[in-house]
Parts: structure tokens; sequence; C-alpha cells
């Protein structure tokens, strides 16, 4: 196993991770993009054709390519309000971008399909990214694993 950057917040789920089989890990996958982005308001179109095709199981290099470009400018808008020299309104505009940036790539993560260790365990990455809750994270990893958690 390569370096996973999951490994750096949460060890025991790259553990969990890699002792799962295709559809368990196309179900974290899925079930951890819907909690990262249920906790953004992102609204391009890009990512509602994202999450249908993610859906459906139907992605094309289009979808990714298109969603890429989506993470690219969330990045972009985040990096030019951390360079800012504004007060507090900016930071909480930055962490609200950045939040963004991390949902959405998540979501690009989920798009490699089949779904493998490595791209799942970067989703996660991701998705804890949104809020650093390493821990809510964990509990959607519990609930999906124990079947209770609802996915896309």
């Amino acid at each position: 196993m390569s370096f996973v950057r999951l490994a750096t917040v949460a060890p025991d789920l790259v553990e969990e991770i890699f002792r799962r089989d295709d559809s368990e890990l196309s179900a974290l996958s899925n079930a951890v993009v819907a909690w990262a982005i249920g906790q953004v308001e992102i609204e391009d179109p890009r990512l509602a054709v994202a999450l249908s095709a993610l859906k459906e199981r139907r992605v094309s290099d289009r979808v990714r390519d298109q969603l890429w470009e989506l993470v690219q400018e969330l990045d972009e808008s985040a990096w030019d309000l951390q360079e800012s020299e504004a007060g507090d309104e900016t930071l909480v505009g930055y962490a609200h971008a950045f939040a963004r940036a991390r949902a959405a790539n998540a979501l690009w993560y989920s798009l490699f399909i089949p779904a493998a260790s490595e791209t799942v365990a970067d989703c996660m990455y991701e998705a804890q990214a949104v809020a650093g809750d390493v821990n809510g994270l964990r509990n959607v990893v519990r609930q999906v694993l124990a079947n209770t958690y609802p996915t896309l």
C-alpha cells in the first residue's frame, strides 16, 4: 500500500477500507459523498450531473473532466480568499470555499468506477476535510457497514 493521505488523520479507516470488496467500497464512497455534499451549499450543474452519473453508475470521462474543472474553480476561489488581507468575513468565506472545494473533490474521487481502496480513501480524506470531522466520517462508515446509512 502506497502513501494514503487518510492515514494521517484516520489510520483505522484506512485499515477498514483495504479489507472491503468492490460493492462495500462503492457503498462507502456513495455515502461519504452524500454526507460531505450535505454539509455545504454548491449550486452548479456540473455537480448535479456528476451526482446523477454516480447514482446511475454511468460515469464518463466528460463528466469527470467537467467536475474536475469545478474542483479547480472552487480551489482557486478559496486560494484567492486566503490570500486577501481582509478580516473575519474573509476567513469565513475562505472556510466555506475550502469546504465546497473539498466536497466536490470527494465526489470527483468517487467517480472512479469500479471503486478502489485508494480512491475511496482519497474520497474519505476530502470528505473529512469539509468540516474537519473525522468522527462524523467514522460514524458514516460504521452505519454503511451496518447497512443503515442512506446512500445516493
